[in-house]
Order: structure tokens, then C-alpha cells, then sequence
């Protein structure tokens, strides 16, 4: 399995002791560090001997860091985890175990409590083009509108395995076949979005990606992306425009529009953002 850190702290401390407790051992746990407090890699290094540190020495983001980290594994499923997370006891067991009797599905995704005890929706449907427009403009300002909604799958049943468009990359279990096959993480993201490329290219594979809500961790949404906000939003609207960009590759009036509408958003985001520390 592979982790992504960028200065979760003691966070990461948390996950790695989550890792332990795991009904069904990791055979290998890589850190990938994008960026790490010097007393947080010596208590690794202490405190958790079997697990591998990979520096690259400078912040590859997330997809890059991913596919280094599980280029050096080789288990048959590969759990790429972001370091904020809590893994309940037997979440690895159940996930591997489903992907294990299922040989048409790429992915599996846990059900993911934020750090209120809310279930926050991981597991998702590629949005339809008025429902992306409706999220966009009023997600941040009304998050209960319609829109948000149907492309949050607000109303599907949280306990009921379900067949998606693609899962959050905070906690992803991965046949590596189906990774090998559509050629790894893509490294065009450097942060955001990479995980829906993720599934839509499952998909245009055959492979399936599901929701396994018997399969649960807790993520404290943030940690990272805390430290550099605004920067973050920008790069949240370029890897937007990037997957539009290539979901609409054939579709040059598609993509016009698309980068059009971002531009208008951004700002929006960024008046959204400052709204809220105000």
C-alpha cells in the first residue's frame, strides 16, 4: 500500500497505527514524502521499522508520488491511502476480499466518515453537463441545492454496495491489472481530479468501480490542503480544465466552453473561500 504525505503530522502517526491493527496485513506500506517535519520522519523511522520512506525530495503531488510509491510494490491489489486517514480494523480485509471475488472490478471504495461522524460522498457519478454548471456556481454558496445533490448521490442509500462513476482517492483499492492497464495514476494532475480520470478510465476499460460501505475509515478532510489554500483552488480549476480537456479531446467547442466556464468560476471559488474565513 502506498501513502502520499504532505505534513499530516500526527495524523499520519494515526494511520500508520491503523495500518497495524488491519485484520488482513498490508505486505508492504510505502510513504511517499512530498513533505514531512523532520520529528514526524524520526518517529517513523522509530516507531514503524517495516515501513518504506520514499523522498523524492520535492512535492511531486499526489498522482506522481502515487505511481512511485506503488512501482514498488507488487501485491495484486494496491491501496493508495491519503495520510489524514483512520482505517477501521478489518476495512482492508473486507475491500480486498470483494475485489478478490469480483474479477470485473478495478476499484473499491470504503465508506468514509469525516472526523464529525458524517459520511461524506466518496463515491460518485460522473455529473451531467447541467448538473456540473448547477454544482459549480452554488455548491459553495448553497450546498443543498439540487444539483449538488444529484451529482453527490445525496440520496442513494450509504449502506447499499453500489456500481459508480469513481471513488475519492482518499482511500482506493486498486486491482493492479486494471491500474496496468490504463496506464497508472495520470500525472497531467498535479492534485484534484485525478481520482475521477481515475474512474472514467476504469470504465472506458470495462472495469468496475463500487462502493463498499462494510469497508470503513474515517478522514479528517484538509490537513494538507490547509496550508495552502488559495494556491490549491487554482490548481483545482487547472485540473478541471485538464479533465475536460481530455474528456472532450474530440470536441474542441466542448472544450472552449468548458475553459470559459472555469474562468468565470474561479473567482467565484476564490470570493466563496474568502466568504468563509470572513
Amino acid at each position: 500500500m502506498v501513502i502520499v504525505e504532505y505534513f499530516s503530522g500526527d495524523h499520519l502517526i494515526a494511520c500508520l497505527d491503523s495500518l497495524n491493527r488491519q485484520t488482513l496485513k498490508p505486505e508492504s506500506v510505502f510513504v511517499v514524502i512530498n513533505g514531512i517535519e523532520d520529528k514526524f520522519r524520526k518517529m517513523m523511522e522509530k516507531d514503524f521499522p517495516d515501513v518504506e520512506l520514499i523522498d523524492p525530495k520535492s512535492n511531486l503531488g499526489y498522482s506522481k508520488a502515487a505511481n512511485l510509491g506503488i512501482s514498488n510494490t507488487s501485491s495484486d491489489i494496491v491501496l493508495t491511502l491519503n495520510p489524514d486517514t483512520v482505517l477501521k480494523d478489518d476495512a482492508a480485509e473486507v475491500a480486498c476480499e470483494y475485489i478478490s471475488s469480483n474479477e470485473n472490478v478495478g476499484t473499491v471504495g470504503p465508506r468514509i466518515y469525516e472526523s464529525n461522524g458524517d459520511i461524506y460522498p466518496s463515491a460518485r457519478e460522473e455529473p451531467k453537463v447541467i448538473d456540473a454548471i448547477g454544482h459549480a456556481l452554488l455548491g459553495a454558496f448553497l450546498p443543498n441545492n439540487r444539483f449538488t445533490k444529484r451529482y453527490k448521490n445525496a440520496d442513494v442509500d450509504p449502506e447499499v454496495n453500489r456500481e459508480v462513476g469513481w471513488l475519492s482517492g482518499a482511500a482506493i483499492f486498486i486491482r493492479r491489472t486494471a491500474l496496468d492497464e490504463i496506464g497508472g495514476w495520470d500525472e497531467d494532475y498535479f492534485m484534484y481530479c485525478e481520482d475521477i480520470d481515475l474512474g472514467r478510465k476504469m470504465q472506458m476499460n470495462r472495469w468496475k468501480n463500487v462502493y463498499v460501505p462494510a469497508s470503513q475509515i474515517t478522514h479528517v478532510q484538509g490537513v494538507s490542503t490547509s496550508r495552502t489554500p488559495i494556491p490549491l483552488l487554482i490548481t483545482h480549476h487547472k485540473s478541471l480544465y485538464i479533465y475536460a480537456s481530455k474528456k472532450y479531446r474530440g470536441n474542441p467547442i466542448m472544450k472552449f466552453a468548458v475553459g470559459a466556464f472555469i474562468l468565470i468560476r474561479l473567482p467565484l471559488a476564490l470570493g466563496a473561500h474568502f466568504f468563509h474565513i470572513n
